[in-house]
């Protein structure tokens, strides 16, 4: 387990082994959540636009016609499910 220290303007330092794991380098943005009953700080990179697209893709199958709004991507889900 690696371990770091909060510095006195608040700042964290990722250790080079967890950044080089999870692919991240300077000026990356990360999304902060805390867990009070677990007391857990959680790091998250936001998800990249490609990865949403591939995350809804993998709702539909092929030959589906495409959809035209938001609202028909929840229609077709509710159907399948």
């Amino acid at each position: 387990m690696l371990s770091t220290v909060v510095s006195e303007k608040g700042q964290v330092v990722i250790p080079v082994a967890v950044r080089r794991q999870a692919g991240l380098s300077g000026g990356d943005r990360l999304t902060v959540t805390y867990e009070a009953g677990t007391r857990e700080i959680r790091l998250r990179r936001p998800e990249t636009i490609d990865e949403m697209a591939d995350r809804f893709t993998a709702w539909l199958k092929p030959g589906m016609p495409p959809l035209e709004d938001v609202s028909g991507f929840y229609e077709t889900r509710e159907a399948r499910l």
